[in-house]
C-alpha cells in the first residue's frame, strides 16, 4: 500500500497556480470595488455636508453635483479646447526638448567616468534648486507667451530624465558592452545598439516623472503670468469666486495628468516588457 500511494503521489499532477483569469482576476475586483465605494462614501458626505447639513457655505466648497455639472458645461465650450490646445502644444514642445537633451545627456554623463565625476555632482545641484523660485524670472525674460511656458516645462522635466538615464547608462552590464565590441560595435554606434536598449527602462521611468512635472510647470507658468491655457482658466475661474469651475479644473487637470502617466506607463512595458519597475524604483 505504501508503494502504490508513493506512486500516485509521484504521479500525480502538480497542483495548478490560480491563473489571471481565475481567482486572481477576483482579488483587484474587490479593490476596485472597494475604491469607488470609498469615493462613493467621500462624494456622498461631501454632497451632504454641503447641500443638506449646510455646514460649509456653498460659495467656498460647491457640492459634487454642481462642480460635475460646471465640468460638463466646460467640455462644450470653446474657450475650454482652445486653452486645451494651448497648454498641450507647449508641454509637447517642452517635453520633447527634455527628453532629447535628458537622454543625450544622460547617457554620455553615466557611460563616461570623467563626466560622472565632474558633471554630474553640478546636475544634481540644479535638480535640487528649487525652480518654481526661477518661474518669474523665466517669465519676465522670456514674456507672457508661449516662450516662458515651454522654458518651464522643459525645466522641471530635463533632470528626472536625465538623472534616470545616467542610473541606467551605469548599470549596463560589461558582458554586453564587451559582447558589442567584439562584433565590431564601437563609438556612437555601440551607445545606440547596446546602451541605450539597456537604459530604455530607465529612460521610459525618468520620461513618465519628467511628464508630471512638465505639467505643473505648464499650469505654474499659465498661473504666474499666462494669457491662455487651463491654468489661466483655473485663475480666472477662481479670482472671479466661481469655485464650481476652478474645482472641475483641477479635476481636469488631474484626468490629464493621470492619463498622461499611464500612457507612458504602457509604452515602458510595451518596448520593456523584460523589466521590473520594482528594480527602477529600488535604484532611483
Amino acid at each position: 500500500m505504501t508503494a502504490t500511494v508513493s506512486i500516485e503521489a509521484l504521479n500525480a499532477p502538480a497542483p495548478r497556480r490560480p491563473r489571471a483569469g481565475g481567482r486572481g482576476l477576483r482579488g483587484p475586483s474587490r479593490w476596485t470595488w472597494l475604491l469607488l465605494g470609498v469615493i462613493a462614501a467621500i462624494l456622498l458626505v461631501w454632497e451632504a455636508a454641503v447641500s443638506w447639513l449646510h455646514l460649509v457655505p456653498e460659495a467656498f466648497l460647491p457640492p459634487p453635483t454642481a462642480v460635475f455639472a460646471a465640468f460638463l458645461q466646460l467640455l462644450v465650450e470653446p474657450e475650454f479646447w482652445q486653452a486645451f490646445v494651448f497648454s498641450m502644444q507647449n508641454l509637447l514642445i517642452g517635453l520633447v526638448l527634455a527628453v532629447v537633451v535628458g537622454v543625450v545627456v544622460g547617457l554620455a554623463v553615466g557611460w563616461s567616468p570623467v563626466l560622472r565625476f565632474t558633471v554630474a555632482p553640478f546636475l544634481w545641484l540644479l535638480y535640487s534648486t528649487p525652480k518654481v523660485a526661477l518661474a518669474p524670472l523665466f517669465i519676465l525674460v522670456l514674456g507672457l507667451g508661449n516662450e516662458s511656458k515651454i522654458a518651464l516645462v522643459f525645466l522641471l522635466a530635463v533632470f528626472p530624465i536625465i538623472l534616470n538615464t545616467m542610473e541606467g547608462a551605469v548599470t549596463v552590464q560589461a558582458s554586453l558592452v564587451n559582447a558589442g565590441r567584439v562584433y565590431g560595435v564601437n563609438g556612437v554606434a555601440l551607445g545606440w545598439k547596446v546602451i541605450l536598449p539597456s537604459t530604455l527602462p530607465y529612460i521610459l521611468a525618468g520620461i513618465q516623472r519628467g511628464a508630471a512635472l512638465g505639467f505643473t510647470g505648464e499650469v505654474l507658468g499659465e498661473f504666474l503670468g499666462g494669457t491662455g491655457g487651463l491654468g489661466h482658466m483655473l485663475e480666472f475661474a477662481a479670482y472671479q469666486f466661481q469655485m464650481d469651475e476652478a474645482i472641475a479644473m483641477v479635476i481636469v487637470m488631474v484626468i490629464i495628468a493621470n492619463l498622461t502617466l499611464a500612457l507612458i506607463s504602457v509604452l515602458r512595458k510595451k518596448l520593456a516588457p523584460w523589466y521590473d519597475d520594482r528594480q527602477i524604483m529600488g535604484r532611483s
